[in-house]
């Protein structure tokens, strides 16, 4: 587990693991913390091994947890820090990596919610990816993620000797200090599809992400869709000429829900453009 947060912060994250995955070798990677803050986590994560990265980045801090694992043949879980693994994840994983072939180098599986307050009326199906949820159904499946199909870094696993061979995650990608930026693990699983790896979605290991009631606004959900869409468009995900015919698609769309007062048509629609409005701009101003 990674995090730049307090250790209240990450309690029910830990205590989950703890409880779940009782005989695990357990790692917590802190990120451009304070010492007083990495000795509060020392403090209340007994049991943990504790790895201090003194720079900011979740892909710096995942690389030191890489650099933790000693044989390539482990297996490396991440889980995010407002993740809750459901009790069956550990069992579930183990089981899923015992039966996976040798090009298997990746492993992910579902994020569902746990809301802290009701979601708004406006929150659709459509839209509750922005909030980093992850279902593709009840059966195993090998993705591929040159089709923008992937597993997400809330709940995902790898082979540490393929993850290496890769160089680990690419610091360029991920959050950062205040920096809102995805794409660090799609960047790892397209690099190990490279090489002919595979990554593979099971259904039976799923944790539950906490949302706070401060991203359930329309804001957040925009402001993250289009963190999404500029890291989609930096890797040459999306067509700036494709993302722009979206972005004129949904800015139309939302002029008509707006007509017709369908709140939640109009955020479909605003958050889709969001998304593709990123692209647009990752394409063009970020790739430069």
């Amino acid at each position: 587990m990674c995090t730049n947060r307090a250790p209240e912060a990450v309690s029910e994250a830990l205590t989950a693991l703890d409880a779940h995955a009782p005989d695990v070798p357990k790692a917590l990677v802190t990120s451009g913390l304070p010492e007083a803050a990495v000795q509060g986590h020392r403090a209340a994560a007994s049991g943990w091994t504790i790895r201090a990265e003194p720079r900011p980045g979740l892909s710096r801090a995942r690389n030191r947890a890489l650099a933790w694992v000693e044989g390539d043949d482990e297996v490396l879980a991440f889980v995010d820090d407002d993740a809750v693994v459901d009790p069956d994840w550990a069992d579930a994983l183990r089981r899923r990596w015992d039966e996976a072939p040798e090009r298997v180098a990746c492993i992910g599986g579902p994020i569902r919610p746990r809301f802290d307050a009701p979601p708004p009326a406006w929150v659709s199906d459509h839209i509750l990816p922005a909030l980093t949820l992850l279902d593709r159904g009840p059966e195993v499946r090998d993705l591929d993620p040159a089709r923008e199909e992937a597993v997400y870094g809330a709940n995902i696993s790898f082979r540490a000797g393929p993850l290496r061979r890769i160089g680990g995650f690419s610091v360029s990608w991920g959050h950062s200090g205040g920096r809102v930026f995805f794409g660090e693990e799609d960047e790892a699983q397209r690099a190990l599809a490279r090489l002919g790896f595979t990554t593979r979605y099971v259904p039976d290991a799923g944790v539950r992400h906490v949302i706070p009631a401060e991203r359930l606004t329309r804001g957040s959900f925009v402001r993250r869709r289009f963190a999404f869409g500029a890291a989609l468009g930096v890797r040459g995900g999306r067509t700036p000429a494709l993302a722009a015919r979206q972005v004129a698609f949904a800015a139309a769309g939302v002029a008509v829900a707006a007509a017709r007062r369908d709140d939640v048509k109009l955020m479909e629609r605003a958050v889709r453009g969001a998304e593709n409005l990123g692209a647009l701009y990752g394409s063009t101003a970020l790739r430069r």
